[in-house]
Formats: C-alpha cells, sequence, structure tokens
C-alpha cells in the first residue's frame, strides 16, 4: 500500500499529465517494481520454505534477457507469483543474470482489487482483458506497442485457458464443456488441463521482439508426496493460491517445478487452434505423467524425463528488502509523528484481508486468493448472482 501511495501513484499522475514521457514513465515503475516485488512473494515462496525447480535453465535465462512470451498452464491462482519470483532471481541454479520486469495478461476484475489490484494497473502497466477478442484486440496492442517503444524488455505471461475451475455447478459444467470440445477437435479428453483460448494468443506474439523465445510453461504443484492440481475431475484437487503457499510456515511447503519447452510459432500462423490444442495436449501428459509418478513415489528418478535444478531463493536478500521496507514505514511514521496511526492501520488492513477471507470462504467453501480480497468479492459477488438467477427462476415458475 506504501509503495502503491507513495510511490507509484505520483509516477502515474505526472504521466498522465503528461509530465512523464511513456519511456521514463515504464523506466521509473521497473524500478519501484524491483523494490516492491520480493515483499510480496518472500513469505508465500521463500520464508514458507516452497522451493522452485526448473527443467531448462539456460532457456529460463534467454527468456530473460529480451521481450518473451510465455503460455503457462493455469492449475493455480499464484502462477503469478512464480513468475515474479524468477523474473526477479538474479541467480537461475549456478548461473547469473540480469532481473527483468514481468507482467501479465489477467482478467480485468484484477485491476478493481483493493491495493494489489491497483499496483498491478498503475504501477505495473499489465494487460487485462474481458475475454472478448473483438473488445480486448486493441487494448492488447496498445499495451505491447508502448513498450516496444520505450524499448523496455518484459517477460509476459498469458494462461491461455483463461479461468481456473472450482469445483461449483458451473464449473463443472465448463469442465465438461472442454471435453466436449475435445472431442469435436478429435483430440483425447484433457484430464488436467482446460482447452486453450487460442484467438488472442496469437495477438499476443507480437509482444516478441528482436528474436525473443516464445515458450510453454507447465507448472506442477507437489506437497506431502502429492500432485495438487492433479486431474480436474478428481475430489483429491487443490488449487493452490497464496493461503496454500503460507500454510508452509510452520507445516507442509509447496514445491513447484516448472517445465519450459521452447515454441515455434510463426507470426502469420495459419491455424492457432491446432497449435495451442496440440501445446495443451502436451501440457496434458506431462502432468498426467507427474500424477502417476508422484503416486508411485518415483518422481525423483533419475532416468526420468525432466531433469530439474532448483532456482535459487536469495533468501538474504529477501530479507534485507522487507527490513528495508519496514524501516521506511517508522521513519516515516516518526518524522510524522505518526506511528500510532501506522500501527493502527496495519492492524486494520489485517482485520479486512482476515475478514474478507474468511467471509468468502464460508459462501463458497473454497479460497479463492490469487491477490487479497478476492475470495472475498468473488465469493460475494457469486452469491449474489445465484440468488438473482434463483429468484428470476421462482418468478418464471
Amino acid at each position: 500500500m506504501f509503495d502503491l501511495v507513495f510511490l507509484g501513484l505520483p509516477v502515474f499522475l505526472l504521466h498522465k499529465a503528461r509530465i512523464l514521457p511513456k519511456k521514463l514513465y515504464l523506466s521509473i515503475t521497473t524500478t519501484i517494481i524491483n523494490w516492491t516485488t520480493p515483499i510480496v512473494f518472500f513469505m508465500p515462496l521463500v520464508f514458507s520454505g516452497s522451493k522452485v525447480y526448473c527443467n531448462d535453465i539456460a532457456l529460463l535465462e534467454e527468456a530473460k534477457a529480451s521481450n518473451s512470451f510465455l503460455l503457462s498452464n493455469h492449475g493455480s491462482r499464484i502462477d503469478w507469483m512464480v513468475g515474479m519470483f524468477v523474473g526477479f532471481s538474479r541467480r537461475l541454479s549456478t548461473k547469473k543474470c540480469e532481473r527483468i520486469r514481468v507482467g501479465f495478461v489477467c482478467e480485468a476484475l484484477i485491476q478493481f482489487m483493493p491495493l494489489i489490484g491497483w499496483y498491478r494497473k498503475l504501477v505495473c502497466h499489465d494487460i487485462f482483458v474481458w475475454r472478448s477478442f473483438v473488445r480486448d484486440a486493441p487494448t492488447i496492442k496498445a499495451n505491447i506497442g508502448d513498450f516496444h517503444a520505450a524499448a523496455e524488455n518484459r517477460m509476459l505471461f498469458l494462461s491461455p485457458e483463461g479461468v481456473v475451475v472450482d469445483f461449483g455447478p458451473k464449473d463443472m459444467a465448463y469442465v465438461k464443456q472442454c471435453r466436449e470440445f475435445c472431442i469435436d477437435q478429435k483430440y483425447e479428453p484433457f484430464d488436467y488441463v482446460l482447452t486453450p483460448r487460442y484467438k488472442g494468443s496469437m495477438t499476443l506474439l507480437s509482444a516478441v521482439q528482436n528474436g525473443g523465445p516464445v515458450v510453454s510453461i507447465c507448472l506442477a504443484f507437489i506437497r506431502d508426496g502429492k500432485l495438487l492440481n492433479c486431474s480436474l475431475l478428481s475430489s483429491d484437487r487443490v488449487i493452490p493460491d497464496i493461503y496454500t503457499l503460507n500454510q508452509g510456515v510452520g507445516g507442509s511447503p509447496v514445491d513447484i517445478y516448472i517445465h519450459l519447452k521452447r515454441m515455434h510459432i510463426a507470426q502469420d500462423e495459419k491455424d492457432p487452434k491446432q497449435l495451442m490444442m496440440e501445446n495443451y495436449k502436451e501440457k496434458d501428459a506431462i502432468l498426467a505423467e507427474w500424477d502417476k509418478r508422484v503416486a508411485a513415489g518415483t518422481a525423483a528418478d533419475k532416468d526420468w524425463m525432466f531433469q530439474f535444478e532448483q532456482v535459487q531463493s536469495h533468501q538474504l536478500e529477501g530479507i534485507l528488502y522487507q527490513v528495508a521496507h519496514a524501516a521506511v514505514l517508522v521513519l516515516i511514521g516518526l518524522g510524522f509523528d505518526r506511528l500510532d496511526v501506522l500501527f493502527s492501520l496495519c492492524a486494520v488492513l489485517f482485520g479486512l484481508v482476515s475478514s474478507c477471507h474468511t467471509i468468502g470462504w464460508l459462501l463458497n467453501s473454497t479460497s479463492m486468493e490469487s491477490v487479497p480480497f478476492e475470495t472475498g468479492i468473488k465469493s460475494i459477488a457469486q452469491f449474489l448472482s445465484n440468488w438473482r438467477e434463483a429468484r428470476s427462476q421462482v418468478k418464471v415458475a
């Protein structure tokens, strides 16, 4: 909240007032992002004991060296945090590389979420879409054009599935639709992934410039010897979110495995549907193999098809960033003689986040926290939608 209000908002307003040109605005916000990012992922991905592994460090290093486009499965609500983690890291296993700004293609609702949603909109300049290709195409092209014109490199993440399904009737209906679509396209139904939305994905290819790679990403989340993002139809499936990761503090950490593969896609690709379906067929097979080997306790076999190296978690650096942020807050509180207001505000925010999450969990029996407040806001919106639908059906009857 502090970084958004005291750093990000003034820069954004100066840019909107045409005092800061686009190139300088993006350069300054990249610096703000590098200052803020570690305090976002430090607790869930470092202090929790989680470990991140990658099968192709060289390809990840290449993706960080220029504009790149990464297509990821969407089996969790914290894919974005994994992206921030690897983009921020200066050390990939034994290799050193520069940091890179990480951007995301997000559902439009995220930009309205308090604090982090506003931060992603005003500071990070992410791409927010309403899932209508006709409506979103100009927004996508304008956003990418801004970064190209400013020569500001970015790793851009997209989850072509577009949604994460829970276990409600509408969620299961959508899973059924995806499986039927697979059959219509002469594929075996996908068990671990939804079908991709391919039209917008092709528009986003313009994000890759000067030879930057297009990379397919398949994320597997494992805890206590179990694949959390297992079959969509399994009652054992867990959708990892911020709370799932934080449970590793004093509990069982979640280990995250990143499987990378370079994709060769022509800018004038004539059949994006088949290309994306083939990619998702492969991701479905990867997760099926993970599920089989984790269940059999053989995931660590040396002869397995994937060889993973750990991405270093830079613990000391994360601690220093946390301490530096706290020091800045306290010093400003002392300077304005408002330290009591600072502590009161922290207590209020803690109460708001926790109560909003709890209310949402009670309404929906699940946690949906990709960003704070999301469980409560989405659950309340869904509850009201179901209530209106039930009411209209009663009137019709």
